[in-house]
């Protein structure tokens, strides 16, 4: 059985994809956002990797995973490294209450004891009781009772207590608090056995400090762990919120819709991750994946197959940059704050594929480092600094550093602290290593160029002043000695005899450019990058490894210059463990500490826990606004699966700029009719027994009949009606209005909702009124998006620019939009046979209607927004008032905006008499709505009315061309969606 170690860097997360048959497990030793100490990481790893012997051993001989598992989290429980059974966590009186937890998938028996205080191996008696009975749960002195009856060790208390786990006790009754997030030892197990079965359990003594009688998620079906026929699941972190969020089940959940096992874990994660705890979780299914997800710094993590390879790692967090606190998506980039911050303003660009940068074509990884650099320039806008680090391990994450108290005039910054790495530690760093011989960089020399074929003569090209003195131009012009390993007509590369790790290499521009390279003109900047990619390509044929770091930060030489770095991890990660433990050069991880200012050198590493997670959310929101990239954030389309929409929308930066700007379009809404018009807010009811647009010719939308309490009824497609009615209600009110939702019955599509919200408004006067006061709306409703929320709006759409165009729009038709019949757009060359349509197909005399194809033609035809006006009687609804005698046509509008009509208006019949008349026209029975030709035979007044769909007018808003987008908590048919 091959075992190897790693101290994965990468924060991507860990699957094992899906095999034919055979047996799999996972298990854990809990997470945490400290770092242990190098012996301890040993420790634990050595621990994990020696059961995970056992578990393969046991599992290759055929045996059950729910007595796997119970063996495994026993062997667990038998490590005084780990915070289950001895080591266990201190209570604060200062005992010990232990709990544990099995649920077998294929029978669904379940077992668990809690604040268990002499049993040796609580998940032996969790296993006992899911077998035996008679309860599932015992808490408490009965447990250990139970345990004690059925033959199980019992020791007194003292037996779990470690000087390490005392010693944590101490410092956390000293302090008067504990940090849940900062340990680091609650164990889990999940298998899936060659008999196709799964099964998972853990076991923890919970937080330190804790009250007694706490239970946890540990030991909880559902919470804590899960397991049926179809996965397992095992989770470690804030017990409390894990409990809380129920997120072993939420796993289930969201896989048994049809999303993958990753997405799934990270879906459950989610609202554990915006609640700012740590949460890991270890997952297997039935067709034999495995999944490692952590919101964490850290989780420590076994698994194994029966393909032979065991894997223990101290897992990095597999969320390294939350929703909440990204400003910057494209389909390749993910930009954000990191959580675990070295300096003010740190920063992670995620290559989101979780593709190693230098393996990315030369033309891609480029691109990257340009999306990189123009955020720089952002971050030293935003901190008021006079540049920014770069460092990345050549995996698929870079970090930018701005670089706090420096001055505008550049002055070498060395550090003092010197460090040499044969193989790689599990971070690279910037400081110089001690004086390496000149025999062995020889050697390293004649090792590159024998790749990168460099030979002599070399090319001491020098595009400056010759007389330049700069240590880089001295050795470009070959008046000092070097060891050159590769050049092209533009660059040179050399090795450092300063190096920290064998194969350190310097690359230079053969011009002397600044030593800030992020500032350096865009065409020198990518020729360097493009060079960079060159010469790690180079050093990775080299030395033989697979990855290639890279750090910009120019304070030793005032000089261009990327530092290369091969990462030498073949002997160290890859090395088997002796029977002493892993190998000593295995990367060891560390928490660097947080400096305000620059200290003459950078690392890869993480800083510590950001704990100030608001000051962090408001720079995110600024740095979004400032981002000056055109970029349009993408919806996450998660109303096609709503089991998993809910908690995308607390995480999805889409869903964040929808929600303000609803905000900001209904208290803009407000203003403009209260302050503005001094119209009259309406409460108007959901329900109806007069539907606006009834089935008859000229409907537009299909209503939705309920049984409201024994009476049918129907929700309201639009509450025109009442806004008409309450219009009568006192004399003098120039306007009414509301806003609220409207419910349709078609299927929903790109241009249709179930649900959706309606600004309604019914004012005194004729059609050409209420085009005024339609137009004045939309355009004041544009500008305060311009003045009052552009940043919010940029913040999704990367642009204004559209908004800018409409009112431009606007003004060049003397501040009206144009306006436009149907006949007159009908005779327009570009209105096709796709443009329109007949409103009774069998009966082309009935005229026609303009179809959402041509609604676009002619918004491409005018330049912008347009009214479409006096449409065939027939093809709209049967209110609209006649425009003559003839009563062929309608006296209304649609504004077409964007995707097509956004905004639908039309003036009222005034009298019964036309009322009755359209009713008949239409085909409609009269009965329903005697009514409202009652209304005008008592008050017989001139309105007209219009209705905007708030989601159509969002989505030309955010540049969408689908509304099912722009609806947070959406009701579609056929589809459940909570809340």
């Amino acid at each position: 059985m091959t075992t190897v170690t790693t101290l994965t860097t990468t924060p991507t997360p860990t699957i094992l994809t899906k095999m034919a048959s055979g047996w799999r497990f996972a298990l854990h030793g809990g997470c945490a956002e400290t770092c242990p100490d190098a012996a301890r990481q040993q420790h634990i790893l050595r621990n994990l990797q020696e059961v995970s012997e056992i578990v393969s051993d046991r599992l290759a001989k055929g045996a059950k995973a729910r007595d796997v598992v119970a063996l495994a989290v026993s062997a667990l429980e038998d490590r005084p490294v780990f915070n289950a059974g001895y080591g266990a966590a201190l209570t604060r009186d200062g005992a010990h209450q232990l709990e544990a937890g099995i649920v077998d998938g294929a029978s669904s028996d379940y077992g668990a004891v809690g604040c268990t205080e002499q049993t040796k191996n609580p998940i032996l008696v969790a296993h006992s009781l899911s077998q035996q009975g008679p309860h599932v749960m015992l808490v408490g002195r009965p447990a250990d009772e139970a345990a004690r009856e059925r033959g199980f060790d019992q020791v007194v208390n003292s037996h779990f207590t470690t000087p390490f786990r005392k010693a944590h006790w101490d410092q956390t009754t000293a302090s008067g608090q504990g940090d849940v997030d900062l340990e680091m030892g609650t164990v889990g197990a999940v298998v899936l056995d060659s008999h196709g079965h799964i099964a998972a359990g853990g076991s923890t003594g919970g937080p330190t400090g804790k009250m007694n009688g706490r239970i946890g998620d540990t030991a909880i079906l559902d919470a804590g762990l899960y397991a049926d026929t179809q996965l397992g699941v095992v989770c470690s972190g804030s017990g409390d919120q894990i409990f809380k969020h129920s997120v072993a089940a939420q796993v289930a959940k969201y896989h048994t819709s049809g999303i993958s096992l990753r997405e799934a874990a990270r879906q459950a994660l989610f609202s554990v991750a915006a609640a700012g705890t740590s949460c890991a979780l270890a997952a297997v299914d039935a067709e034999g994946n495995i999944v490692i997800e952590s919101t964490a710094r850290l989780f420590s993590v076994g698994w194994g197959t029966s393909s032979g390879v065991l894997t223990t790692s101290l897992h990095p967090t597999t969320f390294p940059i939350l929703s909440c606190h990204t400003f910057y998506e494209d389909s390749h980039l993910l930009i954000g704050h990191s959580r675990y911050p070295t300096t003010p303003g740190h920063t992670l660009a995620i290559v989101k594929s979780g593709a190693d940068l230098f393996s990315l074509p030369s033309d891609k990884f480029v691109d990257t480092l340009d999306t990189t650099s123009r955020t720089a320039a952002l971050l030293c806008q935003h901190y008021e600094v006079e540049r920014c680090a770069l460092v990345t391990e050549g995996n698929n994450c870079l970090s930018l550093i701005p670089l706090h108290g420096l001055t505008k005039d550049w002055k070498p910054i060395i550090s003092d602290q010197k460090e040499f790495h044969e193989t790689f530690p599990g971070y690279i760093s910037s400081k110089d290593g001690p004086m390496i011989a000149a025999d062995t960089l020889d050697d390293v020399c004649l090792k590159v160029q024998k790749v990168s074929g460099l030979t002599t003569p070399f090319n001491y090209r020098f595009d400056g002043d010759p007389y330049n003195t700069n240590l880089f131009s001295r050795i470009i012009r070959g008046e000092l000695g070097q060891y050159r390993v590769w050049e092209n007509e533009d660059h040179v590369a050399f090795l450092t005899p300063f190096a920290n790790t064998p194969g350190f290499t310097v690359l230079v521009p053969r011009r002397h450019l600044p030593s800030d390279i992020f500032s350096i003109d865009k065409a020198y900047f990518r020729k360097l990058m493009a060079a960079a990619h060159r010469v790690a390509a180079h050093l990775k044929d080299a030395f033989g490894v697979s990855r290639c770091g890279m750090i910009f930060e120019g304070f030793e030489i005032d000089y261009a210059h990327v530092k290369l770095i091969p990462i030498h991890t073949a002997d160290a990660t890859h090395a088997p463990y002796s029977a002493s433990g892993p190998s000593p050069a295995a990367p060891i991880t560390t928490v660097a500490p947080f400096q305000e200012t620059y200290q003459g050198y950078v690392s890869s590493l993480s800083g510590p826990l950001c704990k100030d997670t608001e000051s962090l959310a408001v720079s995110t929101l600024k740095m979004r606004s400032k981002h000056h990239v055109k970029t349009h954030i993408l919806p996450p389309r998660s109303w096609g699966c709503p089991s998993s929409h809910r908690t995308t929308v607390l995480q999805h930066p889409w869903y964040q700029g929808l929600f303000f700007t609803q905000d900001a379009v209904f208290h803009a809404s407000v203003a403009f009719f209260q302050k503005r018009l001094g119209y009259k807010y309406c409460f108007v009811p959901m329900t109806t027994d007069a539907v606006s647009s009834p089935m008859g010719l000229g409907s537009d939308s299909d209503p939705v009949p309920i049984l409201f309490l024994g009476q049918k009824t129907h929700l309201a497609d639009s509450m025109q009606f009442s806004l008409e009615y309450f219009l009568r209600i006192a004399d003098g009110v120039p306007g009414v209005y509301y806003i609220n939702t409207s419910f349709r019955g078609e299927d929903p599509d790109a241009m249709h909702l179930n649900q959706f919200y309606h600004v309604e408004c019914e004012l005194l006067g004729p059609f050409s009124e209420g085009i005024r006061v339609a137009e004045t709306y939309v355009t004041n409703l544009v500008s305060t998006l311009l003045k009052d929320h552009k940043e919010l709006v940029e913040t999704v759409t990367g642009s204004t620019d559209h908004l800018v165009a409409f009112l431009e729009h606007h003004r060049s038709h003397d501040c009206k939009l144009p306006q436009i019949t149907v006949g007159d757009a009908l005779g327009l060359p570009i209105m096709d046979t796709t443009c329109w349509k007949y409103i009774l197909p069998s009966d082309p005399s009935r005229g026609r209607t303009i179809t959402r194809a041509g609604e676009l033609k002619l918004i491409e035809h005018f330049g912008g927004p347009v009214w479409l006006t006096e449409m065939d009687h027939l093809g709209v609804p049967f209110y609209q008032a006649f425009t003559d005698k003839t009563r062929q046509k309608a006296r209304c509008a649609d504004l077409l905006l964007g995707n097509g009509e956004v905004l639908g208006l039309g003036e009222r019949h005034v009298s019964a008499e036309h009322v009755r008349a359209a009713l008949r026209q239409h085909e409609i029975p009269p009965a329903g709505y005697a009514w409202y030709g009652e209304i005008r035979e008592q008050k017989a007044i001139l309105t007209t009315g219009w209705g905007m769909g708030v989601e159509r007018f969002l989505a030309w808003v955010f540049q969408h061309d689908d509304i099912r987008d722009m609806a947070v908590i959406p009701r579609m048919k056929g589809l459940s969606f909570a809340p």
